[in-house]
């Protein structure tokens, strides 16, 4: 009975063994066949590998490089109108938005003191004259009692005005009146003084005689008359404001019965015949940046519209702290009435060719041993190393590597590799 079961044991252990080397045979089999089958399905996709590309011409035209820049619009001029003398407003003739030429009038200041001062004056400078001629001529027993008089005369003025600017001074000192009012004051007391002296000397002369020196400080009396006179007129035409250049009303900062400071301004001009970008470059652009360039023009509040505009102006140096130097770019010809202070944005042109190889920038292919474009050559992707030059929205120039009419690929070229068959998607397009 053990030897029959010790024979029966090794009959089972020897069909097991058979059994595991049946199943590694028949496993590698399928291994082998698997593996034959993926070589064969691998070979037949890399025999059939054909990309879908687009492509397009290499053409030849114009290109411009641009710098591309920021600011401001500003007017060709902004004048702020100061009036010459202090002085109440008492007529404001124009108003915000109006268009004024050089010299019309703006405002008028009250000017009734003025214009008295301005009578006085004359009147001062007539008698002066009559006097010399009188002088002159020899006087008269009439003569006589008619300068007495006005001697009299001139030294009432005199007593008058001085109490007058006796009192003026101490309510300026004590706040109580304006310095304009004080000025007034002043002035009047000097040329009543003026007038007095004036007549006393001209009364002496009358009653001695006039001698050579006599005439000539009669003369000198006339031409002093004659000053005084063209003070006050001068006085007068000052409290007429006028204006400075040609331009818009910007503001008015007077109103009508107000105080008018020649320390403060009452209108503000602003002459918008050209209109600037006023920019500025980093001075790494300094050297590309030249006066006479042309730009474009962007101004958001008219979005649809390009300005064309010109370099006019280039600082002389660069700020030490923001490394960036001033320019002024003209807008030329606008129609519409652009609002200085609006923000704009502007494309200098620093390079410009009329007769480049132009592509699309799609088409560059950028690798570590340098820039490609991929050429079309019987359905095959032949990879071309090519030199760009400059670029401006989505176009680039090539500088070598490439010649006019070669059909290159523009999309679909990140994954192709030299030789790679491709079929084109887009010559119907085009």
């Amino acid at each position: 009975m053990k030897i029959r079961g010790r024979s029966l044991f090794f009959i089972f252990l020897f069909l097991i063994i058979i059994g595991l080397v049946a199943f590694r045979v028949t496993t590698k089999l399928d291994k082998d066949n698997i593996n034959n089958n993926e070589n064969t399905s691998l070979m037949q996709n890399q025999e059939e590998r054909i990309i879908p590309v687009q492509t397009g011409q290499v053409e030849r035209g114009s290109i411009k490089s641009f710098l591309s820049v920021s600011g401001l619009v500003e007017p060709k001029e902004t004048v702020r109108v100061f009036p010459k003398s202090a002085g109440q407003v008492k007529e404001i003739l124009v108003e915000e938005g109006n268009f004024v030429n050089k010299n019309d009038i703006l405002l008028r200041l009250d000017d009734e003191q003025i214009r008295l001062q301005v009578a006085q004056t004359k009147a001062t400078l007539d008698s002066a004259q009559a006097s010399l001629e009188k002088v002159k001529a020899g006087a008269r027993p009439q003569e006589i009692s008619q300068v007495e008089a006005a001697v009299r005369q001139a030294e009432i003025n005199k007593i008058s005005s001085e109490e007058n600017y006796l009192r003026m001074q101490k309510l300026f000192s004590e706040g109580a009146v304006s310095e304009q009012q004080f000025e007034q004051a002043k002035n009047q007391f000097e040329i009543a003084e003026a007038q007095y002296q004036s007549a006393s000397e001209n009364y002496k002369l009358v009653l001695e005689g006039a001698s050579e020196q006599d005439l000539r400080a009669m003369e000198a009396q006339v031409r002093q008359a004659q000053s005084a006179l063209e003070l006050t007129q001068s006085q007068l035409n000052n409290s007429v404001v006028r204006a400075p250049i040609s331009g818009k009303i910007g503001m008015i900062n007077a109103k009508i019965g107000e105080i008018a400071s020649s320390a403060m301004p009452v209108l503000v001009i602003v002459d918008t015949s050209d209109l600037y970008v006023n920019t500025g470059i980093s001075e790494k652009d300094v050297a590309t940046v030249q006066v006479g360039q042309q730009a474009e023009v962007f101004i958001d509040a008219y979005s649809q519209m390009i300005f064309q505009g010109e370099i006019v102006s280039k600082g002389i140096m660069v700020d030490p702290a923001s490394k960036m130097m001033d320019i002024k770019i003209k807008i030329i010809d606008a129609d519409l009435e652009i609002p200085p202070g609006v923000f704009a944005r502007a494309n200098v042109t620093v390079k410009e060719k009329t007769d480049a190889l132009i592509i699309p920038d799609t088409a560059l292919t950028r690798k570590r041993d340098g820039i490609y474009v991929f050429v079309l050559k019987e359905e095959q992707a032949e990879q071309r190393i090519v030199v760009p030059g400059i670029s401006q929205g989505g176009k680039v120039e090539i500088l070598q590597g490439l010649t006019e009419g070669e059909e290159i690929i523009i999309s679909g070229n990140l994954t192709l590799q030299d030789g790679d068959k491709v079929r084109v998607v887009n010559r119907e397009e085009r």
